[in-house]
């Protein structure tokens, strides 16, 4: 007979976890040889701040992150992502309907994903009631509190509670039993839950649903073999998820196929982006700009990538007499970071001969300087489109082949690279070589990743 585990025990797990994570996020984030040269992405809630919380249920577990951050004001009337839990007689206020209407958002998408309830939804399940005197523990690593919750309630009653009835009430998971394998739980990342009359709403940026409670599921012994295989899966989801938005993956083989696909857009890419190099490196800036714009992946195979935004001016605002500005490309990371990317002609130089930048590298450090200007006067003209685009931003410049030339004559281009980050110590200068090099290095070690399509 199976004897569940105490939600001490699984706080105890939860703690332990955290810090085996940590230490081995770190290896593989470290720059070669000490470490694999991973990027530095929050892949986990396990790697943060903020408090997580494991509700422990009588046949299963859930851990939850709530709030940190949410991805906008007021996502839950239009902007989302989310899931509204609604009757067939809607009960959206009238003035939710007038706002949109006033917006005009009325029937177009507003990433809030109606979804109604065939039989009634108690009163608990549609408050989302959680009784405050279930018995809790708290464990600390470092500035991440990890909170487990002792409840009376089988599994599927705890999720429609935490969800409104969206997973469970209206929504069938299929969370499975005790007979499928450890380490393969339903995982759902940055997804609001909401009901339609939007008095209860709550915003999960990470929900791990489990359905194993017995000693073999929670003993620390199995902490290096479960954490190799989540650390895996948590750099393989950030490369293969499509962009935006909210996710949900139940086990593993619901992303495999998506990032064997992505691998192969990335390699295809790399071999036409380094033919387009070897043939028409002497072609125009528009040309590289219309190729990146296809190949986004190249600029950086985590981030979103954004051609060509527009931030406007105020009227008579504009320094320099512009309606706007307009960088090259602006690249949208997890956490609200951005990365601002000027791109020139790969035929453009970095340096004279003598060694002194060409005016090609200061006019772009000059439009970049213009476009943070904007972020730090304008924020709330672009704000909604890039929350948090004014406290983290760093930017990149794209010019030249990288070849013996490009840094002047006969001078060593590591020596001068460290010349251009003490000039120009906010922004990286990189050649178009660099992009192909980082995108291959990318890709050799996504692939070591190992996951079958």
């Amino acid at each position: 007979m199976i004897v569940p585990v105490s939600h001490e025990q699984i706080r105890d797990y939860l703690g332990e976890y955290a810090v085996h994570y940590r230490a081995m996020y770190q290896q593989l984030v470290a720059a070669p040889p000490d470490g694999a040269g991973y990027p530095q992405l929050a892949v986990s809630p396990f790697l943060g701040a903020g408090t997580l919380e494991c509700y422990v249920a009588t046949n299963g577990s859930i851990i939850v992150q709530w709030n940190q951050p949410e991805p906008g004001p007021q996502w839950w009337i239009a902007g989302g992502p989310a899931l509204m839990v609604d009757t067939n007689e809607t009960k959206t206020p009238r003035e939710v309907t007038e706002a949109l209407r006033v917006a005009e958002l009325l029937g177009k998408p507003i990433g809030i994903y109606r979804i109604i309830a065939k039989a009634p939804i108690s009163e608990e399940v549609w408050a989302g009631r959680l009784d405050p005197q279930w018995p809790r523990a708290d464990a600390k690593v470092d500035r991440l509190t990890i909170t487990t919750i002792q409840t009376n309630l089988a599994l599927d009653v705890v999720l429609q509670r935490l969800t409104f009835g969206a997973f469970g009430s209206v929504l069938d998971i299929h969370l499975g039993g005790t007979d499928g394998a450890f380490w393969l739980p339903h995982v759902v990342r940055h997804l609001g839950f909401v009901t339609a009359d939007r008095v209860n709403r709550r915003f999960a940026n990470y929900m791990e649903i489990g359905t194993h409670l017995d000693d073999a599921a929670w003993d620390r012994r199995n902490l290096p073999v479960r954490l190799s295989s989540d650390i895996r899966r948590d750099f393989a989801y950030q490369f293969a998820k499509p962009g935006p938005g909210g996710t949900l993956a139940f086990g593993r083989l619901d992303w495999a196929q998506p990032f064997a696909d992505r691998l192969s857009r990335l390699k295809a890419a790399i071999d036409a982006f380094e033919a387009l190099l070897r043939t028409m490196s002497d072609a125009d800036e528009a040309v590289f700009q219309a190729f990146l714009e296809n190949n986004p992946i190249l600029l950086d195979v985590y981030g979103e990538v954004v051609s060509k935004p527009q931030f406007p001016y105020p009227p008579g605002a504009a320094p320099l007499g512009k309606a706007f500005v307009v960088p090259d490309f602006v690249i949208r990371y997890p956490e609200r970071r951005y990365r601002l990317v000027e791109i020139e002609r790969p035929g453009k130089t970095i340096a004279t001969q003598a060694g002194h930048p060409r005016v090609d590298l200061t006019q772009a450090a000059f439009q970049i300087a213009e476009w943070r200007a904007h972020i730090a006067n304008h924020y709330d003209l672009i704000r909604d489109r890039f929350p948090g685009i004014n406290l983290s931003n760093t930017a990149m410049v794209v010019l030249s082949r990288g070849n013996a030339t490009a840094y002047g004559q006969n001078h060593d281009p590591s020596k001068y690279q460290e010349l251009l980050r003490a000039q120009y110590p906010s922004i990286e200068i990189a050649t178009y070589e660099d992009l192909a090099t980082r995108a291959r290095e990318a890709y050799a070690r996504l692939a070591s990743l190992g996951f079958p399509s």
